[in-house]
């Protein structure tokens, strides 16, 4: 698995953050029976209600805890298809090309503190997925008018190591609990046209965070080409 300072794999569960909502458009690019990959499902806040809409969901983490309460969630669920959840690193997926007509990543990419593990993140999810298959991608954007973000920017680069990234806090420890990155257009542009997609859809959004904050969003749906 990636070696990462912030070490999803051991976060608690519970604070694992879940407030962006799956935007509608996403059904404009795929249809029940398809088959569909959440990549950091976390708890299956978006895996469980697709697979109830009849979609053919496999969601991968790199948390086992988390994955456990995605499991028994699905217990008081009824499907025609029941989901599939896998323990893997994204820059490692356990699938054979061409697997899925769709990828999702709500807010995964804002975990990943490295330029060259997103990239191999994006060739992977490219690689898993059929040919004019699509990713949907949903992540936080810099958001520099804000004085609580852009002073959180300039105080946490020392740490980070990267403009736009910052420094989420452990409450109880007083410890670092992970860092988040926050994506400019231009980031997320390319890094999916530099690594086999076209955008076929990009929406500017606002997003509310776990402790009430808004910030700037991106919606992003990529087609594999």
């Amino acid at each position: 698995m990636e070696n990462r300072s912030n070490s999803w794999s051991g976060i608690k569960a519970e604070d694992i953050p879940t407030t962006i909502e799956l935007d509608p458009v996403l059904y404009k690019y795929t249809t029940p029976g398809c088959r569909v990959l959440d990549i950091g499902c976390g708890t299956g806040k978006v895996t469980i209600p697709l697979a109830s809409r009849g979609f053919s969901l496999t969601g991968v983490d790199i948390n086992a805890e988390a994955l456990k309460i995605a499991l028994y969630s699905c217990k008081s669920e009824k499907f025609l298809q029941n989901p599939l959840f896998t323990r893997s690193d994204a820059t490692n997926l356990p699938f054979s090309d061409a697997t899925f007509d769709m990828a999702i990543m709500q807010a995964f990419l804002t975990t990943v503190t490295s330029k060259e593990g997103r990239v191999r993140i994006i060739r992977e999810a490219c690689r898993v997925l059929k040919p004019e298959g699509h990713l949907y991608l949903a992540d936080f954007g810099q958001t520099w008018h804000s004085k609580i973000y852009r002073e959180r920017y300039i105080n946490d680069l020392p740490v980070t190591k990267e403009e736009g990234s910052i420094i989420a806090y452990d409450k109880e420890a007083g410890e670092i609990a992970y860092i988040a990155h926050h994506f400019t257009e231009k980031e997320l542009v390319l890094l999916l046209v530099e690594n086999s997609f076209e955008v076929d859809f990009f929406k500017r959004d606002t997003f509310v965070t776990r402790t009430g904050n808004r910030i700037n969003g991106f919606i992003v749906v990529g087609r594999k080409v």
